[in-house]
C-alpha cells in the first residue's frame, strides 16, 4: 500500500513539474517575499545615521508668553559635542540640560531602530519576515495549484480512465494531497534559501551593522517561522481539495477557496464592529487562526488589534487554539473530500 502510494506521489509530481502553473506560481512567490527583504534593505538606507538630523527649537522668552525671547535652532549631535556656540547667555542651564537629555534618549532610540532594521533584512531575521509574506500571498497561491491539480483531470475527462485501470480512490486522492503538501514545502525551502542569498547580498551593500546588541531573533525563530508557514498553508489545501471534489470543478475550487479568504477579512471586521458577541465565533473562523498560529509567542501587543480609523476587529485566539483549529479544519475538509471522492460517480469531461 504504501509502495504504492508512493508510485503514485511521485508520478504525480512528474506530471506536475512538466506544467507552466506551478514554475510561474513559484515566481510570484519569490518575487512578492523578496519585496520584504530590500524593502528593508532601502527603509535602512533612507535613515538617518544619528539623531543628528533632529533639530530643537530654545525659547528665552518668559515662560507662558508666546511670541517672546529669541529662538535658536539646535541639532543634538551638536548639543551632545558641545559644539553650540551661538546659545543665549541668559538661557537657563537646566533647560540646556534638560535637552541634552533628551537627545540622548533619542540617540538611543534612534540607534534600537537601525538595529531593528538593520536586523530586519540580514540573516537570521530576515527569515521570518519573508516566511510571513509567503504564508500571507502562499494561501492565494496554494488554494490556486491545489484547486488545479485535484480538478484538472476532472477537466479533462482523464479520472474514469485512471481508477478504471486499478487505482484505488482513496489512494489517487491521498496522493494529490501529499503531493500539495511536499509542493507548499518545498516552495517555502526555496523562499528560505533565496532569502538567505538576497539577505546576505543586501548585508553587504548595507556596510557593517550598526553598534549595540541586535534585536533576539535567531536560527531557531526562523526555523520555527518556516514550519509555521508551512501548517498554516495546509488548511487551504484541504479547503480548495474539499470544494474541488464536491463541485468537480478546478474553476469552481479556485473561486470559493480565493472567494472565502477575501470575504471572511471583510465580514469579520465587519461583524466583530458592529456585535460584540461576535469575538467569539470569530475566535474559530479559518483567518483569524492561521493568525494567530503566525503570531505565536511574537505577539507584540498584537492581541487586541484594529483596522482603519481605530475600528476594533478583536482579540486574536492563543497559539495553541490557532494551531488545533487549524487541524480541525484540515482534518474536517479532507475527511469529507475523501467521504465524497469515494462515493461520488465519475463523469465525463466538464471543461472546467
Amino acid at each position: 500500500m504504501i509502495t504504492s502510494l508512493a508510485n503514485l506521489v511521485r508520478w504525480e509530481w512528474f506530471k506536475l513539474g512538466r506544467r507552466w502553473m506551478p514554475w510561474i506560481l513559484l515566481a510570484m512567490l519569490l518575487l512578492l517575499s523578496q519585496l520584504f527583504v530590500w524593502g528593508g534593505f532601502f527603509s535602512y538606507r533612507n535613515m538617518p545615521a544619528t539623531a543628528g538630523d533632529i533639530a530643537l527649537t530654545l525659547g528665552t522668552g518668559v515662560p507662558g508668553e508666546r511670541g517672546t525671547g529669541t529662538v535658536v535652532r539646535v541639532t543634538c549631535n551638536d548639543l551632545l559635542a558641545g559644539q553650540v556656540t551661538d546659545l543665549p547667555k541668559d538661557i537657563d542651564p537646566g533647560l540646556v540640560e534638560q535637552l541634552r537629555q533628551r537627545c540622548k534618549q533619542a540617540a538611543e532610540q534612534q540607534e534600537t531602530r537601525l538595529r531593528e532594521a538593520y536586523a530586519s533584512f540580514t540573516l537570521p531575521g530576515s527569515i521570518p519576515g519573508a516566511m510571513g509574506v509567503a504564508q500571507s500571498i502562499g494561501l492565494i497561491l496554494i488554494a490556486i495549484l491545489a484547486a488545479s491539480i485535484v480538478g484538472t483531470e476532472y477537466g479533462w475527462g482523464t479520472l474514469r480512465t485512471v481508477l478504471a485501470r486499478g487505482t484505488v480512490r482513496w489512494q489517487y486522492l491521498a496522493a494529490k494531497l501529499a503531493l500539495l503538501m511536499l509542493v507548499a514545502a518545498a516552495a517555502l525551502l526555496v523562499v528560505l534559501a533565496v532569502t538567505g542569498i538576497s539577505s546576505l547580498a543586501a548585508g553587504a551593500l548595507a556596510g557593517g551593522a550598526p553598534s549595540g546588541t541586535a534585536p533576539a531573533v535567531g536560527w531557531a525563530d526562523a526555523f520555527a517561522a518556516l514550519g509555521r508557514a508551512w501548517v498554516a498553508l495546509l488548511p487551504y489545501v484541504a479547503l480548495a481539495a474539499f470544494i474541488t471534489v464536491l463541485t468537480r470543478s478546478s474553476a469552481a475550487g479556485m473561486a470559493v477557496a480565493l472567494g472565502y479568504f477575501f470575504a471572511e477579512q471583510i465580514a469579520v471586521s465587519i461583524l466583530i464592529s458592529v456585535f460584540d458577541w461576535f469575538g467569539t465565533v470569530a475566535d474559530y473562523v479559518l483567518g483569524r487562526n492561521i493568525t494567530a498560529w503566525m503570531l505565536g509567542s511574537q505577539r507584540d501587543g498584537l492581541g487586541g488589534a484594529t483596522v482603519g480609523a481605530g475600528v476594533r476587529i478583536g482579540e486574536y485566539p492563543g497559539e495553541l487554539h490557532g494551531l488545533l483549529v487549524l487541524v480541525a479544519y484540515t482534518l474536517v475538509l479532507a475527511g469529507v473530500a475523501f467521504w465524497l471522492f469515494q462515493r461520488k460517480d465519475i463523469p465525463g469531461a466538464s471543461g472546467g
